[in-house]
């Protein structure tokens, strides 16, 4: 499968690469490719600078990663409409859709995560409400999945969910594996 991590500025770091990490552990099963709106080079709020590709959403299968971060609030309002559009249809490409924390508030604008259950982030009440009526927040899940999207409330769920998605397709064993790979003590009860 292609994991289709689609970065921004000022992501959150570990809530793209806790993931990959884990995802990474299985290259057999994993391709992992970093995307962009525009392509090139992307600067991470730990000021980590990761190349990538230009997003074409016609061109996304599979997996698309969406971490979080200060930079989600930028880029809904400096990218506007067409940026949202983009996101938009290469999300509605995919197969799956992992948001971390506050990503989910990329696709709130979008329309995608209408009437679906998304676990809650800590964040400003007031932004949140916002942007994502009719969306059902969940408060105190560490994740949660509805249909093709998988979403975490912190950076530290965002591997439990990378773990379930793996075990939700591939099987609980290469989750333990990979958890157990990584000193990670996965909890797969969820």
């Amino acid at each position: 499968m292609v994991v289709n991590v689609f970065l921004f500025d000022d992501f959150e770091v570990m809530d793209a690469f806790g993931p990959v990490e884990i995802l990474g552990r299985v290259p057999e099963h994993f391709y992992v490719r970093f995307i962009s709106l525009r392509g090139g080079l992307i600067t991470g709020k730990q000021e980590i600078k990761i190349w990538t590709e230009p997003l074409n959403p016609v061109e996304i299968e599979d997996i698309f990663l969406i971490p979080g971060g200060t930079g989600v609030k930028s880029f809904l309002h400096m990218e506007g409409e067409n940026g949202q559009q983009l996101l938009k249809q290469a999300v509605e490409e995919a197969s799956f859709c992992m948001m971390v924390q506050n990503a989910s508030a990329l696709l709130a604008r979008t329309g995608l995560l209408f009437h679906r259950q998304v676990a809650d982030y800590a964040y400003d009440e007031n932004w949140k409400r916002m942007f994502t009526v009719g969306i059902d927040y969940i408060d105190g899940e560490k994740w949660i999945s509805d249909g093709k999207y998988y979403s975490c409330s912190t950076t530290v769920a965002a591997m439990d969910m990378t773990l379930a998605l793996i075990s939700d397709n591939l099987d609980v064993s290469v989750a333990e594996k990979i958890a157990e790979e990584i000193g990670y003590s996965w909890d797969s009860s969820f």
